[in-house]
């Protein structure tokens, strides 16, 4: 039985309509490699972000790139939190995230800075809608690592099998999830994978997912 529902927050609940963390690669013409990825996350999302120049300069020494003071300034803007105004739920979210609270516990799983997601999370008051908020900055922990998820059922206070994880990464999310025995859903808002076996389009159809499936 599913107690708790847990949900990655950037593309899954919230519309990217301004540059993020994970456009970094490709603004650096980089492939959109999992792994380029996991670099930015390591240098940016583990732990709150103290002098944002001095670590977008390590980020860019660590991946070999030339830079010069444009290029930095324009991964700052990425990063910048003045993007929150751009950044806003998808249709329909709020009401079925309000419907779910009062059937089931729901958590948040988030790869993020602190510069992106602090704003973000007073602005919509997080807080008061999810029960229980991991973002990585915070923990030390950046999905897919095993720990974050183990961290958020302990939170929870639910185990592997009374849990669900909802996501659009599946690597990140679904991968990770099901590596300590959560049960992962897609949520594909932008069709990325049409033939994923789990998968939602929006999130209005999990109501019914979760009558046909739980």
């Amino acid at each position: 039985m599913i107690k708790a529902i847990i949900f990655d927050c950037w593309s899954t609940l919230i519309k990217k309509d301004a540059p993020a963390p994970s456009s970094i690669p490709k603004k650096l013409n980089w492939e959109d490699d999992h792994e380029v990825e996991k670099k930015v996350g390591r240098i940016l999302m583990l732990e709150p972000i103290k002098d944002l120049k001095t670590q977008v300069i390590q980020l860019l020494e660590e991946l070999g790139i030339k830079y010069n003071e444009v290029l930095v300034a324009d991964v700052m803007d990425i990063l910048a939190d003045k993007y929150v105004n751009y950044n806003k739920f998808y249709d329909g979210t709020l009401e079925v995230l309000s419907k779910l609270k009062q059937n089931y516990k729901l958590g948040l799983i988030t790869n993020t800075t602190d510069i992106a997601f602090e704003p973000l999370r007073k602005k919509y008051k997080f807080d008061e809608i999810f029960d229980e908020i991991i973002a990585s900055y915070e923990v030390g922990l950046i999905k897919p690592d095993p720990k974050i998820f183990e961290l958020a059922l302990e939170k929870l206070a639910v185990k592997p099998r009374e849990a669900l994880m909802v996501g659009d990464n599946p690597v990140d999310d679904l991968g990770g999830c099901m590596r300590v025995g959560i049960r992962g859903l897609m949520l594909d808002n932008k069709n990325k994978y049409p033939d994923y076996p789990i998968r939602i389009s929006k999130i209005t159809e999990i109501l019914e997912w979760l009558k046909n499936n739980v």
